[in-house]
């Protein structure tokens, strides 16, 4: 007998298999949770680029993805992704998936969501295939962050949406003055691991070799195991060009914290 998200997963697909071929790009990917609800929620519209309100007043977090906001300095493109979400949700009916109904600290539902009519199109899909949204692994299934990646790959060889703006370009590992004028936002880090250190409770790996004033990505211990289940040997990253995702802070030098294998591309020699 199937199981609930087997179920859910083949009626999607019987839905996708009715939709145009523009929708059938962005179709449900086999990724996500169960369905939080065996009808489709009712959606007002968009309270911002990556939250929906629900007729209900309930509000929905998209998983998996980071719209625009106050802290890149730019309104208008924060304003354009809120727009594309109302106008692809308002009036709409959604499917709402997750590994779990649990709320977020702002109280609102983290969700991978669908549209419930005959497109059954796959929203975080869409937003990221269009550069209006980019891929946040840490904040979404890690299942359903390899097809966003691979979207948000070819949305940004087309210079499509965010991607046409140097502001949300990837950045380089090297251009250290633009990452500490970055300190506070989300951001695609590219560059080559110089240097790999390991303490008890952090795995660094190093963009440059002057510590304490260069690029660094920061893996907790409690992260490790993920790396190791994803079959990521974080050692072999040393002199490998990759690209890391995620919110600057300031560790000395420019760093972000990297919990999800998702957030980590290794690139070199990938084309990509």
């Amino acid at each position: 007998m199937f199981g609930v998200r087997a179920v859910c997963w083949l009626a999607l697909a019987a839905l996708a298999n009715f939709a145009p071929d523009a929708a059938r790009a962005e179709a449900w990917p086999a990724c996500a949770g169960s369905n939080l609800s065996p009808t489709a929620h009712a959606a007002a519209g968009a309270r911002d680029g990556a939250t929906l309100r629900l007729a209900d007043g309930r509000e929905v977090r998209l998983a998996g993805v980071i719209a625009a906001n106050d802290l890149d300095g730019d309104q208008d493109a924060a304003a354009r992704a809120t727009a594309a979400l109302d106008r692809l949700v308002a009036g709409k009916r959604v499917l709402l998936y997750s590994l779990s109904d649990a709320a977020d600290r702002y109280g609102r539902i983290l969700a991978q969501v669908a549209l419930a009519e005959a497109e059954g199109a796959w929203v975080q899909g869409r937003l990221v295939a269009d550069g209006v949204l980019r891929v946040g692994p840490e904040a979404g299934e890690p299942a359903c962050s390899e097809p966003l990646i691979a979207h948000e790959r070819a949305a940004r060889a087309a210079n499509a949406g965010l991607w046409a703006e140097p502001r949300f370009a990837v950045e380089s590992a090297n251009h250290l003055a633009a990452l500490n004028a970055a300190i506070g936002r989300f951001a695609v880090v590219e560059g080559r691991v110089v240097r790999i250190g390991e303490t008890a409770s952090r795995t660094y790996l190093d963009f440059g070799r002057r510590y304490s004033e260069d690029f660094t990505i920061i893996i907790p211990r409690a992260a490790r195991a993920a790396f190791r289940a994803a079959g990521i040997d974080l050692k072999t990253l040393h002199g490998k060009r990759i690209r890391g995702r995620g919110v600057l802070f300031s560790s000395g030098g420019p760093a972000i914290e990297v919990r999800k294998p998702a957030s980590i591309e290794i690139i070199q020699g990938s084309g990509t």
